[in-house]
């Protein structure tokens, strides 16, 4: 604790500079300080108890003193304003130095910028001297030099002269030059090579007829040449055979030296064992015949996979891949700046003499037995072909050569550009066969469907109509809802819208190779179509409606969603090759295919199955037991293959045409043509089934008599009258069938054609006829039978018609005066009043004219 009158020392040595608070904040140290001084001074004669005195000599008990308290923090303020006056003394001292340092450092940096100045003049004028010193020296230099050169030059002349005067002289080869040839030594033999190439340069100048000693001894130097390069290439074939690498390439130095090492290059590429092995292109098979294998799948059309040649081209590219391994080490460590040269010429001889034949072969004889055998092997060799530079491309740019990469990887695509360019870019000899092969392959399989309904398509009926109505303007009804068949309102505004590199010298491709593009059309496909399985799959016996007596299942499914599917995939397969072979012509080919597309899948199959039923329709009995409604199947399966078709086209082929707008509107144009055209027919066939339809129920109707509605007495009240029984039987079977074939906005727009002819029919037909009151039942109850097969359509339009109708009947069987009244509720309200009177008139008790003129004139103040 502080004394009274003096601060304690522990507080004093947190008042110093070099401890200010001891770490302690302000707050801490006042609330210490504080803390010290919170004891009880106790009075004078009360502590009774010694218990009560605690450690310091102070009760417990008294009153306290704040003396110590306020002494002490007036203390602490004297060592604090002591403290202060010692720092500003400190600052005050330190400031002053500062300043005289700087000071200091000033003069300094004045002194050193004077010294600097004084170092780059004189820098200045030692550079000047020293230009001007090399300014004159430089020429000497330069004629030291050139000297130098030229005695180096006159000295190996005259030792060349002398050198071509020995043969010139003794006709034999000069000593010096043979110590040279004979020498070990790389760097004799070297020399020895500069001398013969220039030996030879310096007898073809001397060469003149006039000395005939000049021509011997040119022919002399060059045998001795000749017999010098022999001997180097014999030693450099010698070392390749035992991998002496440092001796192939002083020897391809010593070449180069000599003649720019030509035929060192040729001698090493020639005598190359992979160019030279026997039966290396054996075509032949025992007997001496040409053999050609292949897979049969690639003549199947259906069959949609990339197939490779595994047992001819897979191995061949494997072991050239291995031998371009191996010989590029080697190359590189014998040619060194030559390296780039000699490896482009050998990757040019394989491709020449190892792949251009084999692939030639393959095609020449794919050729004789089909377009699809050899455009399928074209595409595929050529996709091997692709993936096999691809790799050959990053074994070179994996850093086997450090510069040339560029050059050997631009060789290697001209090779392959090369091999293909005589098939690919002659139309004749690929576009012409792809369109031959793709018209044939949609022909053939709409062929089993013309050839078995030859008698009901020849005629061409169908498209004989279409041709005059076109011809004479006639209002095309459209009968089939265009949105469900979801065509051109559609397409009408357009539509916007690798393997690592494997080791060369081990297995080089397989079968994941190729991209397959048929996969994303079914993708696609599957994604828009809302049809189920049982649409696009081989149509059950047991979905043949037992009513169409077929004769058999394969005459129902000759025509069916399938088939399109089919053809389909074959235009994408060849489209996709096209896109693969000549992105070039891509767009220009691919209009050209869809154009073969359209007169394949319409003009030779849909538009076929549209004759079929219409062949069938207008060779149908008019009467509602023989009338054909196969041709609502016919119908039904055309507009899913409509919808098929042009989402094909919208998914599938657009997008690919993205980069040429032009073409792209054009096959949206073509589109738009042939699918019209179709809709059209449909449109005919389903007028025309309409009309039938329609004189069915006149035959039916024709059936009525007169006395039908005035039975004498009750017995016939619960008989339906034969038109009746008739109709709604035949209603039952439109029904039925529609339900089966059509879809339901079309089967709802089919349905409310017929639903409003045989409306309207029975309106006139019930005013024709007198009624009695027993009559009145048996049409209401006619009436009812047809409503109760209407209500099963679920077409509440239909119902509120044939609800008049039954309304209308009641003006047959209420009492008169009740007529009135009747006429003014229900349906009646929107009935032409003509048509109630017409049905009032032909009541039986209607006889009086005073009745019916009563009658009318109630009606008309009401109308």
């Amino acid at each position: 604790m502080n004394s009274l009158y003096e601060l304690d020392s522990k507080w004093k040595k947190l008042l110093t500079r070099d401890n200010l608070l001891g770490g302690l904040t302000v707050n801490e140290f006042v609330e210490q300080l504080g803390k010290d001084h919170t004891l009880r001074v106790p009075t004078k004669g009360l502590v009774s108890n010694p218990s009560n005195i605690n450690d310091h000599g102070y009760g417990a008990v008294g009153t306290w003193d704040p003396k110590p308290y306020v002494r002490t923090f007036e203390s602490i303020l004297k060592e604090l304003a002591k403290l202060q006056h010692e720092s500003e003394a400190i600052k005050s001292k330190l400031g002053s130095e500062v300043l005289e340092q700087e000071l200091k450092h000033s003069y300094a940096i004045k002194e050193l910028q004077s010294r600097l100045n004084e170092i780059t003049t004189e820098y200045v004028s030692l550079d000047s001297k020293l230009a001007s010193v090399t300014k004159g020296v430089k020429p000497l230099g330069d004629k030291l030099e050139k000297s130098i050169r030229q005695k180096k030059q006159y000295t190996k002349s005259v030792e060349l002269v002398n050198i071509y005067n020995e043969f010139l002289e003794t006709n034999d080869s000069s000593p010096t030059l043979a110590a040279l040839l004979k020498s070990p030594h790389f760097g004799n033999q070297l020399n020895a090579a500069a001398i013969m190439k220039s030996l030879i340069a310096l007898a073809k100048k001397i060469e003149t007829q006039s000395i005939p000693k000049t021509i011997d001894a040119t022919k002399r130097i060059e045998s001795i040449a000749e017999s010098m390069e022999n001997k180097w290439l014999e030693e450099f074939n010698h070392a390749y055979r035992d991998s002496d690498f440092t001796k192939l390439n002083e020897i391809a130095i010593i070449l180069n030296k000599f003649n720019a090492g030509v035929n060192v290059i040729s001698n090493f590429i020639n005598q190359h064992e992979f160019f030279v092995e026997q039966n290396q292109f054996d075509i032949n098979d025992e007997n001496g015949t040409e053999k050609f294998d292949f897979d049969q799948n690639l003549l199947n059309p259906d069959y949609h996979y990339v197939i490779y040649d595994k047992k001819v081209m897979i191995p061949l590219l494997s072991e050239i891949a291995s031998v371009i391994e191996k010989e590029s080490r080697i190359v590189i460590q014998v040619f060194d700046k030559k390296a780039i040269q000699v490896l482009q010429l050998f990757i040019q001889r394989i491709f020449v003499q190892k792949l251009e034949p084999k692939i030639n072969h393959i095609l020449v004889n794919s050729l004789n037995w089909s377009n699809l055998l050899y455009i399928r092997n074209l595409h595929s060799l050529h996709t091997l072909m692709g993936q096999f530079i691809k790799d050959l491309s990053a074994f070179f740019q994996d850093g086997l050569i450090s510069n040339g990469n560029g050059e050997i990887i631009s060789t290697l695509e001209q090779c392959y550009s090369d091999l293909f360019s005589n098939y690919l870019y002659d139309r004749s000899r690929y576009f012409d066969l792809e369109k031959q092969n793709l018209e044939s392959i949609l022909i053939g399989k709409a062929k089993k469907l013309n050839t078995s309904f030859s008698k009901e398509i020849t005629p061409r009926a169908l498209n004989i109509r279409l041709n005059k109505m076109i011809e004479n303007g006639e209002d095309m009804t459209d009968f089939m809802n265009i949105n469900e068949i979801g065509v051109s309102n559609d397409i009408i505004n357009g539509v916007g819208s690798h393997n690592k590199n494997m080791n060369l010298g081990h297995k080089f491709f397989n079968d994941g190779i190729f991209n397959n593009k048929l996969s994303q059309y079914k993708n696609v496909i599957k994604r828009r179509l809302d049809f189920d399985n049982s649409t696009i799959k081989d149509t059950g016996e047991d979905k043949v409606p037992e009513s169409l007596s077929l004769s058999s299942k394969d005459q129902f499914e000759l025509f069916d969603l399938e088939n399109v599917d089919a053809m389909l995939k074959c235009v994408v397969e060849a489209v996709a090759r096209i896109m693969e072979l000549i992105p070039n012509k891509a767009s220009e080919y691919t209009l050209e295919l869809l154009e073969v597309m359209f007169i394949g899948i319409i003009g030779s199959y849909i538009d076929s199955g549209l004759e079929i039923a219409y062949y069938k329709l207008i060779n149908s009995d008019t009467n509602y037991d023989s009338l054909d409604l196969l041709s609502l199947d016919y119908i039904s399966k055309s507009t899913e293959m409509l919808n098929y078709l042009s989402i094909s086209i919208k998914s599938v082929f657009l997008p690919l045409l993205k980069n040429s707008p032009k073409n792209k509107q054009l096959i949206i144009e073509l589109t738009n043509i042939n699918i019209k055209k179709s809709e059209i027919s449909i449109n005919i066939i389903m007028a025309k089934l309409v009309d039938m339809i329609t004189e069915c129920f006149s035959t039916s109707l024709a059936k009525q008599t007169r006395k039908d509605f005035i039975p004498k007495t009750q017995d016939l009240i619960d008989h339906d009258t034969v038109p009746a029984i008739e109709i709604v039987n035949f209603l039952n079977k439109i029904h039925s069938q529609a339900n089966n074939f059509l879809k339901p906005k079309n089967l709802n727009k089919f349905l409310i054609k017929i639903g409003e002819i045989l409306y309207n029919m029975l309106l006139v037909h019930y005013s024709k006829f007198p009624v009695n009151s027993i009559g009145g039942i048996i049409v209401t109850k006619d009436i009812i039978g047809y409503l109760n097969i209407i209500e099963l359509w679920n077409i509440q339009y239909l119902v509120d018609k044939f609800s008049t109708l039954r309304e209308l009947a009641n003006l047959f069987t209420v009492k008169s005066d009740l007529l009135e009244s009747l006429t003014m509720e229900g349906h009646l309200l929107d009935v032409d009043s003509k048509i109630i009177n017409a049905y009032i008139a032909n009541r039986q008790d209607s006889i009086s004219d005073n009745f019916i003129s009563t009658v009318k004139n109630n009606i008309k103040q009401y109308t």
